[in-house]
């Protein structure tokens, strides 16, 4: 895995305390917002749910409703891949098992990629994409998610994200263990003379910097 790019990933519980922000009104920004929804990926992606002992579903809902701020409230361009990870053509019908993939416009670097997987966007999120993509495709703006809560007899709860005791103990508890973890490998890395040992060391504490952030200081 390739050194993160701290331009392009904040810290597990910086993007925490994002969210506690815009929770309490603080007007979204695109670069902030993208940067906290790809950690939020990366811890999820990286991260097995044993070393830093993570509720998942948590942190799932956490990316959840941030990806749901993100794509509603800034004009971009989205692609739908199918379970293969296979680009869908615009224009068809999105299957349960595709993923979402969303760049705002103002984010012009070519990895300012957000993902979710469609099953987990919320309900009313999910209708507005499909009534994208099949009418008129990939571009998105925040106009087209101006639909009532209720529709058709169906109301649409808003985003919710819930255990906020446990997402700020884990997301502070998880750093400090992550630092301390990077900096164990980064002396056994130190002290190695074997050149794959020392790649298999480095690659470890990159992944540890793609979920909690810089940790050299």
């Amino acid at each position: 895995m390739a050194r993160v790019d701290r331009r392009q990933k904040t810290a597990l519980d910086e993007a925490y305390k994002y969210y506690m922000r815009l929770e309490r009104g603080e007007t979204p920004d695109p670069y902030a917002l993208s940067k906290a929804v790809r950690t939020l990926w990366a811890a999820l992606t990286f991260s097995n749910g044993n070393e830093f002992k993570l509720t998942r579903q948590l942190w799932k809902r956490l990316h959840q409703a941030l990806f749901d701020r993100l794509i509603t409230s800034f004009a971009g361009r989205m692609s739908v891949l199918n379970a293969e990870r296979q680009p869908l053509q615009i224009l068809t019908t999105i299957p349960e098992s595709a993923y979402l993939v969303f760049r705002p416009d103002c984010c012009r670097r070519a990895d300012d990629l957000n993902e979710i997987e469609f099953k987990r966007l919320y309900p009313k999120t999910a209708l507005g994409i499909k009534n994208i993509w099949q009418t008129r495709g990939e571009a998105v703006r925040p106009s087209d998610f101006e639909i009532n809560d209720c529709d058709n007899g169906v109301c649409y709860m808003k985003p919710l994200v819930v255990g906020h005791e446990v997402l700020g103990e884990e997301s502070s508890k998880g750093k400090s263990e992550a630092y301390h973890k990077w900096w164990d490998l980064y002396w056994q890395m130190y002290c190695c003379a074997n050149p794959q040992q020392q790649e298999l060391l480095s690659k470890q504490m990159h992944e540890l910097e793609a979920v909690w952030g810089n940790l050299y200081y």
